[in-house]
């Protein structure tokens, strides 16, 4: 029989972020078959919290899957979630999970809240809504959950959803920061890095990563290898860059695995060697990471560390340009107009400058403007051609305005 009280006290520990405490009530919770606490149990592993450090799919789900056969519908909501993103079949069961995940979320169940939050976040078995999103996530974040903080100074963070607001993104973190959460830590190094919301300041931003590196936050270990190789608070040193790099990669972080693999890919900190780098965009790839798919492209495309083919590099534009990686669209319709890789194809080419120029991608929006003017796969439209190279020059891309006056024999003052 389960020790309720117990559970009560190591959910609390947990949410409060005292990881560390709440583990071995969860162990022993498990012990007297407590899905619940199994369901706990998989979070650590999936995630590496507390002194488990470094993520472990294997346990994870071997938690996860006891959680699912003792009937915990978050382990089977987390079971689903180890299918590939695009399966229909994963789609099928997170909504037929959705109605019992609401309904915990209804009575107060705090990781149901966060669980129900992401769902809507990211479309897991239901339509995309940020405003539900940011009601669940608040629900967990109002009862103090970390986790939940965390994840609402996310969205605002990197406008996930919604636009993006740093004050309230400094918010979040600052409350999460004050319950010891690695991850807040991390995001606020962001920050400072950045200069997002912040007046940037090298010296804070290091510490921050340092401090969340320390409490073993893989994003930080990826951040500090940044560093060194950036010469960021530091003297730059390719060395404990590529060393942080590695550590990263290990413990599984797509970007550093990415980053990683471009640094093989030109000998920067390590020697050259193509087929490190394909094998380093692969892992990153089966981590979801959409860049690492257009590395893939480019490799295939111009036979680094593979067999060159071209066919395979269309592919790999494509799943990236789905996975959100907008430099995809571009290169996909360069490849199609240019024609000297492929058969020219200029609607194709057209087709693709517009998919990535309707996400706000400038070079996208560069070339689309010039297909306008020219014709190129498309009718002429010199009111079309302006608006694109004028949005292209709005987002930085300066050659667009040399287009209009060289080409269009428009001089803007």
């Amino acid at each position: 029989m389960v020790d309720e009280i117990l559970m009560q006290k190591a959910e609390s520990l947990y949410y409060e972020c005292h990881l560390d405490e709440a583990f071995p009530l969860f162990e022993k919770l498990a012990e007297d078959g407590s899905g619940r606490a199994m369901y706990f149990l998989g979070e650590y592993y999936n995630h590496g919290l507390g002194k488990i450090r470094n993520r472990d799919e294997k346990r994870s789900h071997f938690w996860h899957k006891k959680g699912h056969m003792a009937g915990e519908v978050l382990c089977s909501l987390n079971l689903a979630y180890e299918l590939p993103e695009d399966s229909p079949t994963r789609q099928k069961l997170c909504h037929l999970y959705l109605y019992d995940v609401n309904r915990l979320a209804e009575a107060d169940d705090v990781a149901a809240c966060q669980e129900l939050g992401e769902m809507y976040l990211y479309g897991f078995g239901t339509s995309k809504d940020s405003r539900l999103a940011l009601y669940w996530l608040g629900q967990g974040a109002e009862r103090g959950f970390w986790r939940s903080l965390n994840a609402l100074g996310d969205m605002y963070r990197l406008g996930e959803e919604i636009e993006d607001d740093p004050w309230k993104a400094l918010y979040y973190y600052r409350k999460a920061e004050k319950l010891g959460s690695r991850e807040a830590w991390t995001s606020l190094g962001f920050m400072y890095y950045a200069g997002h919301g912040v007046t940037r300041n090298e010296e804070r931003a290091f510490t921050y990563f340092k401090k969340a590196d320390e409490a073993g936050d893989v994003n930080a270990a990826f951040m500090l290898g940044q560093c060194y190789l950036e010469g960021v608070h530091v003297k730059k040193d390719s060395e404990k860059g590529i060393f942080y790099l590695k550590e990263a990669a290990k413990r599984g972080s797509a970007m550093a695995m990415w980053t990683l693999g471009k640094c093989y890919s030109r000998g920067f900190g390590v020697p050259m060697d193509g087929k490190e780098a394909f094998s380093l965009y692969q892992k990153a790839a089966d981590e979801g990471l959409s860049a690492a798919y257009n590395s893939l492209g480019n490799c295939y495309r111009y036979g680094i560390g593979i067999s060159e083919d071209k066919g395979k590099a269309i592919e790999m534009y494509e799943k990236a340009f789905s996975a959100g990686n907008l430099e995809a669209a571009d290169e996909l319709g360069t490849m199609y107009l240019v024609g000297s890789e492929i058969p020219t194809d200029a609607h194709k080419a057209f087709l693709w400058y517009e998919k990535g120029a309707k996400e706000d991608d400038p070079a996208c929006q560069y070339h689309l403007g010039i297909c306008y003017h020219q014709g190129i796969g498309t009718s002429v439209s010199v009111e079309r051609a302006l608006e694109y190279l004028y949005r292209a020059y709005g987002g930085g891309y300066t050659s667009a305005m040399e287009y209009v006056r060289e080409n269009m024999g428009i001089e803007i003052g």
